[in-house]
């Protein structure tokens, strides 16, 4: 029970995969927002070159020095403008990769989810189950005790709670089953009667046939 406890308690797998989905998050937003940045600054200048073309082709100048001027900043602004475009490719391309990862990140973070409420739901039934035996249990061991004479009882609970939890040991082989001390021939024999209590001469235990 102590080991379902822990487990129900235990939420490392959905923090990790929550921090996975965060981060993938993190990453597809500056992502989005480079590739909005590389769109705008490729309209930007594109608006410069349709500009350019009105003032190169519209007739308002007719001055050669200007029209050469302007025929240069043409030239020098498409240049610019494939400059951009391949860094606008460069983002979408990034912008791809990270929605992709994203996808992916949030799908595992649904599916460990999924895992783990069927796993917990699991633990649970069996927890429930446990706690039914436990207080079956208590319930059959107050019966018990209720016949046993006290003193005994007392020395009963105190090597029970000195020994981890266990207070009766068997003889087996010659030997204490729960420290594996090698007994004398009179105290295995001893242990085999009903009416006297044998103790283990080396971890006190109750031993019995």
């Amino acid at each position: 029970m102590k080991e379902i406890d822990a487990a129900l308690n235990d939420n490392s797998a959905v923090r990790k995969a929550t921090r996975q989905a965060e981060k993938a998050e993190e990453r597809f937003t500056k992502a989005r927002l480079a590739m909005r940045k590389e769109e705008q600054e490729v309209q930007a200048q594109q608006q410069k070159i349709a500009k350019n073309q009105e003032a190169l082709y519209g007739g308002s100048v007719r001055n050669p020095k200007e029209l050469e001027d302007l025929q240069m900043e043409s030239e020098a602004l498409k240049r610019y403008l494939s400059t951009l475009e391949d860094r606008q490719l460069d983002a979408m391309i990034l912008y791809d990769d990270a929605k992709s990862a994203k996808e992916l990140a949030d799908i595992d973070l649904a599916n460990v989810k999924k895992e783990v409420a069927a796993q917990f739901g699991d633990l649970s039934a069996e927890q429930t189950s446990l706690t039914a035996d436990v207080q079956r249990l208590e319930t059959e061991r107050s019966a018990t005790a209720a016949e046993v004479e006290p003193d005994l009882l007392a020395t009963y609970d105190k090597i029970r709670k000195n020994r981890f939890g266990q207070a009766v040991a068997a003889v087996k082989d010659g030997s204490c089953a729960a420290c594996g001390a090698v007994l004398s021939a009179a105290l295995a024999q001893s242990a085999r009667l009903p009416s006297k209590i044998t103790h283990c001469d080396t971890c006190g235990r109750i031993l019995i046939g």
